[in-house]
């Protein structure tokens, strides 16, 4: 987040899209970023976080239209999002929703998941794509279904940002693992 940091005001109105509990949010607010509010499909999240951190701004959201006006956020984050969005055509609506509420000039920080290569991987994207027809989306335990990506699907989907960054990197996940990923930081056109 570092890089978010240096291109990003710390009165910027910033969007945490996918915030689940809060933390970026909180971790963003102990920064000393002031003007911050998060939105997550999970109310369950959302009552995690208010309760824990009540002076957050944060929202559920059953999906659709984001309730915020158009050009309304100097920024926003998307950590570990696309993972969770499964369909291509869900990915590129959250993306146009996105640049609705983002100001011209407006900076997305993206960090996710890519393929990985090893055993364990390629043997659940091949069920995955058996059971659901993409390659790169799996099962996980509790009924969940996640999706890695491969690096050109994800730039792809930022076609008309401008690119500032893509690195690639390695994640250590929750459940020990690691994973290949990616952070971005893109910027709205002027």
């Amino acid at each position: 987040m570092e890089l978010f940091a240096e291109h990003v005001a710390k009165d910027a109105h910033i969007l945490d899209f996918g915030c689940g509990y809060g933390r970026t949010l909180a971790e963003l607010a102990d920064a000393g970023f002031t003007d911050l509010a998060g939105i997550d499909f999970s109310e369950t999240l959302i009552e995690r976080g208010k309760a824990e951190r009540s002076d957050l701004d944060l929202t559920a959201y059953a999906g659709g239209a984001l309730p915020y006006e158009a050009n309304s956020f100097d920024a926003a984050v998307m950590l570990g999002v696309f993972t969770c969005i499964i369909e291509t055509k869900t990915q590129a609506e959250t993306l146009i929703e996105l640049k609705r509420v983002l100001k011209p000039g407006g900076f997305l920080y993206i960090n996710d998941f890519l393929l990985n290569r090893d055993r364990r991987n390629l043997d659940r994207y091949k069920l995955g794509q058996e059971k659901h027809g993409i390659y790169g989306i799996f099962d996980v335990d509790d009924r969940g279904i996640m999706r890695h990506h491969d690096r050109n699907h994800m730039e792809a989907l930022f076609f008309d940002f401008d690119i500032i960054t893509f690195e690639e990197v390695v994640y250590d996940t929750m459940h020990g693992h690691q994973s290949q990923g990616f952070y971005s930081l893109v910027q709205m056109p002027k």
